[in-house]
């Protein structure tokens, strides 16, 4: 669905997808400064820039139902590989246009600040707070939304919910 309408049928970096059957634990590692925490990290799902994407089966088949309608591990993690097809993640995926930048940056940094004000005095959103990490998280996490919320998203953030139409070149609220 993340390609319908574009000029791509493809997702250029992407040669291979696993598929685990549940939610797997993988090491993590983080760095504080010169502190360096190890760790287990619980998983749905990943995305590497040139490498696999992991899905989790049973997250697959979770995320995809009515119940947890907002979120939906596949969209996420093939954003990711969207975001990425410019060799970054960070939260902006390769446009169609270069003057499509300067509006996509101010439209989604402002929405991503705002769900992180919003975190901070413990208000509600469409958004998933999970999209408050980092804007590499949150264009995944609105993508999820675009999809899964559309018409909510639609209602309650337009501008961003214009920015990822136009990228997507999809009306989701339209469909139901």
């Amino acid at each position: 669905m993340l390609l319908l309408n574009r000029n791509t049928s493809v997702f250029k970096k992407l040669r291979t997808i696993l598929v685990y059957p549940k939610t797997y634990v993988a090491k993590s590692i983080s760095s504080n400064g010169p502190i360096i925490i190890e760790g287990d990290s619980v998983r749905l799902g990943e995305s590497w820039q040139n490498g696999p994407v992991v899905l989790a089966w049973d997250s697959i088949k979770s995320t995809s139902s009515e119940i947890n309608k907002d979120q939906n591990v596949v969209f996420h993690e093939f954003a990711h590989q969207l975001d990425q097809e410019d060799g970054s993640a960070d939260g902006t995926p390769v446009l169609e246009n270069r003057s499509n930048y300067i509006t996509w940056a101010r439209i989604l940094s402002r929405e991503y600040e705002t769900l992180q004000k919003q975190l901070n005095t413990g208000s509600r959103s469409v958004i998933d707070s999970y999209g408050a990490t980092n804007p590499a998280e949150f264009f995944a996490v609105v993508t999820e939304a675009f999809f899964q919320n559309s018409k909510i998203l639609k209602t309650k953030h337009p501008e961003l919910y214009r920015e990822l139409s136009n990228y997507y070149n999809l009306d989701p609220a339209e469909w139901i």
